[in-house]
């Protein structure tokens, strides 16, 4: 080998060697590297959650972390489609709000772009998912919704394998939606949700008059059902129920202008 080839042959290595380093640390921009306090917030986050995929960008703190799964008929998703589930996540992160929207709009492998679209929102698809990412500018409040491309597989029904049998099943009810979340209080707690449709009979005998009251039903049920529980009370105009249930904080809202029966259950982290 002379001695052009040889001066030829270093350069050539120097530059393979800077392409590395500089392909290394942008990979580092796009997923950041996670702090102690990082790795500490994200146990808020749901086992099965995507981090890798969709993480989440200047995290200071997590809120909440919730998988819903929504099967109303009269419900569609942000991205326009029934029957669906995802992830919530409700964060602090230290970016701007412009800061917060480019990364994720940077991070999809394809954008969403709708007539419509709000200025505080970004959408796309991160491999199987579909994401959309808000920050409404005030505070430092940031909003990440992440769709599973499955609303009822096992993957999504191994988090309410748990969920507390407090409501029997009852012939005027469907159910709609349910939820599991974790959330950032009181030392950490554990969330569960459903809601229900009431059924309406209607007037079957057709004399104008509605043959009976479902919610009254319901209400006296639940009344004869729970008012012996620990710390029972009952908010008459708002139809709001409130009982201990073991480690629960129960929580029954009967809803007669919204057509629906909300439950919520909390309990902490501890007790779990």
């Amino acid at each position: 080998m002379n001695k052009k080839s040889g001066i030829i042959l270093i350069l050539i290595i120097i530059l393979v060697a800077l392409g590395i380093f500089f392909s290394k640390n942008k990979s580092k921009t796009t997923t950041p590297s996670l702090s102690t306090s990082d790795k500490n917030e994200q146990s808020f986050l749901i086992d099965g959650f995507p981090i890798k995929e969709v993480p989440l960008y200047k995290l200071n703190k997590i809120s909440s972390n919730k998988i819903f799964v929504n099967t109303d008929p009269r419900n569609l998703s942000g991205f326009d489609e029934s029957n669906f589930a995802y992830f919530n996540v409700v964060l602090y992160s230290d970016a701007s709000q412009e800061e917060f929207l480019n990364y994720y709009k940077n991070l999809f492998d394809s954008q969403i772009v709708e007539e419509y679209m709000s200025p505080d929102m970004v959408k796309g698809k991160i491999g199987q998912y579909k994401v959309s990412a808000a920050h409404y500018g005030s505070g430092n409040t940031g909003y990440l919704q992440v769709h599973l491309p499955v609303y009822n597989d096992e993957s999504v029904e191994k988090y309410f394998l748990d969920f507390p049998k407090i409501i029997e099943t009852d012939s005027r009810l469907i159910e709609h939606e349910k939820s599991y979340g974790l959330l950032n209080q009181k030392g950490g707690e554990i969330e569960y949700t459903k809601y229900f449709t009431v059924i309406d009979s209607g007037d079957q005998n057709n004399d104008g008059i509605d043959d009976e009251d479902e919610f009254l039903q319901l209400e006296e049920k639940y009344k004869n059902d729970y008012s012996g529980k620990p710390e029972y009370s009952y908010n008459q105009e708002t139809g709001t129920m409130r009982w201990k249930d073991n480690d629960f904080d129960a929580t029954l809202v009967i809803s007669k202008d919204h057509g629906r029966i909300y439950l919520m259950l909390r309990k902490g982290k501890l007790n779990n």
